[in-house]
C-alpha cells in the first residue's frame, strides 16, 4: 500500500465529542482529531447544546486531519459521517445562524406532549415510524419550540427556517450554507427522528400537521450512499464528495460487519444499545423494541431491531461512587473474579427503571439473596451479571420477533473492555461474543466503509470487512443446565422489581 492509495475521511459527530478520523484502504486509522462538546442540563428537563460549537469544532477537527493527510501526500476519496440521532437543530436558512439551542435526544421537555398525544397517536405512531413513542423525537422538539415562540412559528411557516438532525446541519454548512448548501439527510437519520414513515421513506405529513410543524422545515431524505454534495475548500481545506451519512448506532453495526440478516452488535456505554439486522423487510415487533432503517443503499433498504438498557457504565459508576463496593472501575474484573460464583446474590440493575423489553419506569433496582456471608465482591459480580442478563433479555426478545438466532454478538463501547462482562454475556446468552479491535473507532469505521464502497475504495462491504482486524472471542463456558438455573433466578427477581411502589415519606414526621 502506498501513500497514493485512496483514503476515507469520517466525521464522527457524537453527543459529547466530535472527531475526524482518516482510514486507509486496509481500514487502519491513519489520523484522528477529537474535540469535546459542551452540553447543558437544566432543572426543567432541558438538555441543550450549541449548534455553532458543533460546527466550529467539527470544522477544526476536519481541517487538522485534512492538513495532515495533505502533508503526507495522501488522497482523500470521500467524506462520510456518523451522527448522533434524534437531536434537533433549528437555524435561519439565510444567515446560517441557529435560532434556538440544540434540543438534545436526552431532553425530557416533550414528555407531557407525549402523554397528551399517546391515546390518539401512540399506536399509530409506532406502526407508522417503527419507533416507541417517546420524548426523544425531532417533530415533537420542533413543535415545542414553535409553540413557545410565536415569532419562530411565523418564520417557520414563512419558509425562513431549516430544521433537522445534526447531520443535516453539518452537511448544509460544509457545502456552503446560505451560499448553495445542500439541505439533505440520510434514511437512517430521518428514520430515527420520529418523523419518517418507516417504509415509504418520506416525512409523515399527517403527524407533522397535527404538531404544527411545516414539512418544508425538514431536509430531503436520500440514501446513505447518495450524493450529499461537495465540501467547500475554503471551509475545511479540500473539496471532498460527501456520502456515507448514517446514524451512529447503525454505523456501529455496519462497522462491525453486520451487513446480513441475523447480525447483532452491542455497544456498552452509559447504557447499552443492541442492534439486530432483520434484513430487507420491515417488521414492527412491539414489546418496546424499535424497528429502524439500518441503511438504504441505492434502492435497497436494510432494517434492524433496536433496544436499549439504561444501566451499564452508569451501573459501574453506582458501584464506585454510589455505594462504594468497588474501589475504581478499572478493578472490576479482578473484583468479579474474587467473588463467590455460587453466592446466590442476584442484582436487578433497574436504577433508572427498565427500558426494553419491559419498559417499566416504576421498576427499581433490587439485590436479593443476601446473607451474612455476602461480600462487596459478591455485589459487584451480581451487578455485572445483572447487566449481562438485561442484554440476554433484549436478545431473546429480538430473536423471537425476527425468527432468527444469531451466531455471534459483536461488542464495542467503553465497558466492552471488561472480560468478565463479555464472558457473562456469552454464558447467559449461550452465544459467542466478539470484542472489536480498535473499538473506539467502530462507529466511524461504519461510515468510512459506506462512503468508501460508494466511491470505489472498496468494491463491496464484504471486501471492506475482510480488511478489519479481528477481535477477541468469548465462547460460552457455562453448562446449559446452569445457564437455565441462573436465568430462572433472574426472571424471578425481575418480576419482584417491576412496578415497585415505595412509600412516599415526603412531609411525614
Amino acid at each position: 500500500m502506498s501513500d497514493n492509495d485512496p483514503t476515507v475521511l469520517v466525521l464522527d459527530e457524537g453527543t459529547t465529542s466530535t472527531r475526524a478520523v482518516l482510514f486507509d484502504a486496509a481500514s487502519k486509522v491513519l489520523a484522528s482529531k477529537g474535540e469535546p462538546l459542551g452540553i447543558e442540563t437544566k432543572p426543567s428537563g432541558a438538555v441543550e447544546q450549541d449548534a455553532n460549537e458543533i460546527w466550529q469544532k467539527s470544522q477544526a477537527a476536519l481541517r487538522d486531519v485534512i492538513a495532515e493527510a495533505q502533508r503526507d501526500g495522501r488522497r482523500i476519496a470521500a467524506l462520510g459521517m456518523a451522527a448522533q440521532r434524534t437531536t434537533t437543530v433549528l437555524w435561519d436558512r439565510t444567515t446560517g445562524e441557529p435560532v434556538a439551542p440544540i434540543f438534545s435526544w436526552q431532553d425530557t421537555r416533550c414528555a407531557d406532549m407525549v402523554d397528551e398525544l399517546r391515546p390518539a397517536w401512540g399506536e399509530k405512531f409506532t406502526q407508522t415510524t417503527g419507533l416507541s413513542f417517546g420524548a426523544a423525537n425531532v417533530p415533537l422538539h420542533l413543535s415545542w419550540i414553535l409553540r413557545n415562540d410565536p415569532e419562530l412559528r411565523r418564520r417557520a411557516e414563512a419558509g425562513e427556517l431549516y430544521g433537522g438532525t445534526p447531520d443535516s446541519w453539518l452537511i448544509w454548512k460544509l457545502t456552503g450554507g446560505p451560499d448553495g448548501g445542500r439541505f439533505v439527510t440520510s434514511a437512517s437519520c430521518a428514520g430515527s427522528s420520529g418523523g419518517m414513515e418507516l417504509t415509504a421513506h418520506v416525512w409523515w405529513q399527517e403527524f407533522l400537521d397535527e404538531l404544527g410543524v411545516p414539512v418544508g422545515l425538514l431536509p430531503e431524505i436520500i440514501s446513505e450512499d447518495g450524493d450529499f454534495g461537495v465540501t467547500r475548500a475554503d471551509l475545511i481545506g479540500a473539496e471532498l464528495p460527501i456520502t456515507g451519512i448514517v446514524g451512529d448506532q447503525q454505523s456501529a453495526l455496519y462497522g462491525q460487519g453486520g451487513f446480513n440478516e441475523g447480525a447483532v452488535k452491542c455497544t456498552h456505554g452509559t447504557g447499552s444499545f443492541l442492534d439486530f439486522n432483520i434484513g430487507t423487510e420491515a417488521r414492527v415487533p412491539g414489546g418496546g423494541l424499535d424497528c429502524r432503517v439500518a441503511w438504504r443503499i441505492g434502492d435497497t433498504t436494510t432494517y434492524l431491531f433496536e433496544g436499549g438498557s439504561f444501566v451499564t457504565g452508569s451501573g459501574v459508576d453506582w458501584l464506585v461512587d454510589g455505594i462504594g463496593v468497588l474501589d475504581k472501575a478499572s478493578v472490576i474484573d479482578a473484583t468479579y473474579a474474587a467473588a463467590d460464583p455460587n453466592s446466590g446474590v442476584v442484582c436487578v440493575p433497574a436504577l433508572a427503571g427498565f427500558a426494553a423489553p419491559y419498559w417499566d419506569g416504576n421498576a427499581r433496582g433490587m439485590l436479593v439473596g443476601l446473607n451474612r456471608g455476602t461480600t462487596k465482591a459478591d455485589v459487584v459480580r451480581a451487578t455485572l451479571d445483572g447487566i449481562a442478563h438485561t442484554i440476554a433479555d433484549l436478545l431473546g426478545a429480538m430473536s423471537e420477533a425476527s425468527g432468527v438466532s444469531p451466531t455471534v454478538i459483536a461488542v464495542d463501547g467503553g465497558l466492552g473492555r471488561s472480560d468478565a462482562l463479555l464472558q457473562a454475556q456469552a454464558d447467559l446468552m449461550q452465544v459467542p461474543v466478539m470484542r472489536a479491535a480498535q473499538a473506539e473507532f467502530i462507529t466511524a469505521r461504519g461510515a468510512a466503509w459506506l462512503a468508501g464502497v460508494a466511491t470505489g475504495v472498496w468494491a463491496s462491504p464484504e471486501e471492506a470487512d475482510a480488511t478489519k482486524e479481528l477481535g477477541q472471542v468469548f465462547h460460552p463456558q457455562m453448562s446449559e443446565a446452569e445457564q437455565k438455573l441462573r436465568r430462572s433466578a433472574w426472571a424471578d427477581a425481575v418480576q419482584r422489581a417491576l412496578g415497585w411502589r415505595r412509600a412516599d415519606l415526603a412531609g411525614v414526621r
